[in-house]
């Protein structure tokens, strides 16, 4: 076992041997839980860079074996381009949320399996980012799903958590189904699981493929949330723990992003995806200008962000269907843009609920004196996600509309570009109301936790960096292309 086999396997195995201790802990641990999980998600992310310069010598790290070799089944790990910048996000995100929980989450007895949850969402996470087979691919899929359904049933604020959880159990569940169904498609023409097999090509006939590639998109749609498949994302983003929020808006729905550019898009050719170019784009278009209205007609401001991240998806999706070089890379970054963006709103917008114990946007007001800090990181995370520059989503938009006028849909292409000012006005109303005019009578504001504050104020440092200094993410990305659509550019 070399070295790049030793930090493959921590990547996952520091938060499952996490996740194992401190379900043993149970309630003497509650204390010591946010520091364990801590440092597990910390070992994890630098066991990721540590395999960077694996991946700049051309190698691959791979760790696999038999399973059921009767049925051509094995288990295996390896890590790619196009999986790093995905798993970079999971891993960096799900250290940001444990430590704003340490912040967030008032100790008791069931702490430890608080923590524990987090680490096993984050292993589902990360695994089926890494994972080398359908099958595993298809458990860490569902782990992820099963740990954050838990964690809304258990921890989720208000009376209906446990109606929401099951909505969210039922609706995603639907889409892991369906992507299911197109993973036992390809097995069956490849006689093997392997994602080897597939990048050696699959053959199917031509009335098989539209069916397959129709059950991918939608399955890893639903866990986009894009637009109508979205409904199960504002109750779960809304009743969720906010580090779970965090988690499920800033890494999870990044998944389906990465469902579709390793399945579809690189198994199939430019000529057999070309029929869905035009639904997807339109699909994107409909959810970012969907998510963008109701982000405004919205009082709720968790779920204001929450369908924010509606729209945002709908970005992604767009370039993903433009099929273009510039759309497909800008899309990839938009994953990563969006985790900082969105991570850092949510943040914000959890400071706020700490302070004050108020939600509903028309009952605040007037708090940039009060926050200033805190106004300042949410100024900076909507001029973000409205595209403006120089921060980190002006590059990904600016790549995901190029790659829209490098198609024949001009006229699709000029309506996300305007759909966009939607965007603007969602954020600056966002900020002008929370922290602008007269404060509400009788409305105080509470001392912040400083677990809270920092990785805030990292983020919105972060989301600044980014977009002063893009190349590095970018050659990830540029890499990673190499293996979609055949590299056919």
């Amino acid at each position: 076992m070399n070295i790049e086999t030793v930090w493959l396997v921590t990547i996952l195995g520091a938060p499952l041997a996490a996740a194992l201790l401190l379900s043993l802990l149970r309630g003497r641990g509650a204390r010591m839980a946010g520091w364990i999980a801590g440092l597990a998600a910390a070992l994890s992310l630098a066991s990721t860079f540590a395999l960077l310069p694996a991946l700049q010598r051309g190698e691959v790290p791979t760790l696999g074996f038999e399973w059921i070799p009767a049925a051509h089944i094995r288990l295996a790990l390896h890590l790619d381009w196009l999986a790093l910048p995905f798993l970079v996000t999971e891993a960096a995100v799900t250290l940001m949320a444990v430590v704003y929980a340490w912040g967030y989450h008032r100790p008791d007895e069931r702490t430890p399996f608080f923590y524990a949850l987090l680490m096993l969402f984050a292993v589902g996470m990360s695994g089926t980012t890494l994972a080398d087979d359908m099958f595993l691919f298809y458990i860490f899929w569902e782990l992820m799903l099963v740990a954050s359904c838990a964690l809304i049933a258990i921890w989720g604020e208000g009376e209906r958590r446990g109606a929401v959880a099951l909505k969210y159990f039922i609706f995603t569940h639907l889409g892991s189904l369906m992507v299911l169904v197109g993973l036992i498609v390809l097995y069956d023409a490849t006689g093997s699981d392997s994602f080897s097999s597939l990048r050696a090509g699959v053959t199917l006939a031509p009335g098989l493929v539209t069916t397959v590639t129709m059950f991918f998109i939608i399955g890893f749609c639903v866990k986009m949330a894009i637009f109508p498949l979205h409904l199960w994302l504002p109750d779960a983003h809304a009743v969720a723990p906010m580090p779970v929020t965090i988690m499920l808006a800033a890494a999870m729905l990044s998944m389906g992003t990465y469902g579709i550019l390793r399945f579809p898009l690189s198994i199939f050719s430019p000529a057999q995806m070309a029929p869905f170019a035009v639904p997807m784009m339109v699909a994107g278009i409909v959810s970012e200008l969907y998510g963008a209205l109701m982000a405004l007609a919205e009082q709720d401001i968790k779920r204001i962000i929450a369908y924010s991240s509606v729209s945002q998806m709908g970005y992604i999706l767009f370039g993903l269907g433009t099929l273009t070089y510039d759309g497909i890379a800008g899309a990839t970054l938009h994953v990563i843009y969006h985790a900082i963006v969105k991570a850092l709103l949510f943040m914000c917008t959890g400071l706020v609920i700490r302070a004050t114990a108020r939600r509903r946007i028309g009952e605040l007001g007037g708090l940039g004196g009060a926050m200033s800090l805190v106004a300042l990181c949410t100024a900076v995370g909507a001029l973000a996600i409205a595209g403006m520059p120089p921060f980190c989503i002006f590059t990904s938009e600016w790549m995901i509309f190029s790659g829209g006028f490098h198609t024949a849909q001009v006229g699709l292409s000029i309506l996300t570009l305007f759909g966009s000012l939607l965007t603007v006005a969602y954020a600056l109303w966002f900020v002008g109301r929370i922290f602008f005019g007269a404060r509400p009578e009788g409305l105080t504001v509470n001392r912040q936790p400083w677990a809270m504050v920092v990785p805030t104020v990292l983020l919105a440092a972060f989301a600044l960096i980014a977009g002063l200094f893009p190349a590095p993410v970018f050659d990830w990305v540029a890499h990673g292309l190499t293996l979609i659509l055949g590299g056919n550019w």
